[in-house]
């Protein structure tokens, strides 16, 4: 299984926050690129194990990880885990509708029926 280790607010693995469509690209191999929703005003990078979203200047704003993936901060697992262990991780995670969210930190988990199913982390004032 892939793990990833994230520094909240700055980066996903290797992807930092505000590189370029070009510099995401030079690490990692694009399986695809789609519009996310009605919403989105840029096109989505499909890498396999995650979407990298950019904003209107074409660097990247967030990254939702899902798949067989383990995501840690620090030495701790945050993705997949039941919502107390997640909360228990990040202080701020709130519940939400689909799953919980962290406007302070930029973090929302997609759980529809109470399952992970994918976590997204931003930049500073992503849900803002």
């Amino acid at each position: 299984m892939k793990k990833i280790q994230v520094v909240l607010l700055e980066s996903v693995g290797n992807i930092k926050f505000g590189i370029t469509k070009q510099e995401v690209r030079e690490k990692y191999a694009v399986k695809g690129e789609f519009i996310k929703n009605d919403f989105s005003n840029n096109l989505t990078d499909d890498l396999g194990f995650c979407h990298v979203y950019y904003n209107d200047e074409g660097k990247c704003e967030a990254v939702e990880i899902f798949n067989d993936v383990e995501v840690y901060i620090g030495e701790k697992l945050l993705f997949p885990t039941t919502y107390a262990v997640a909360k228990n991780v990040e202080k701020s995670l709130k519940q939400d509708d689909e799953g919980m969210i962290s406007v302070d930190m930029s973090i929302g988990i997609y759980a529809p029926d109470g399952e992970m199913e994918s976590i997204l982390f931003g930049e500073k004032g992503y849900y803002e």
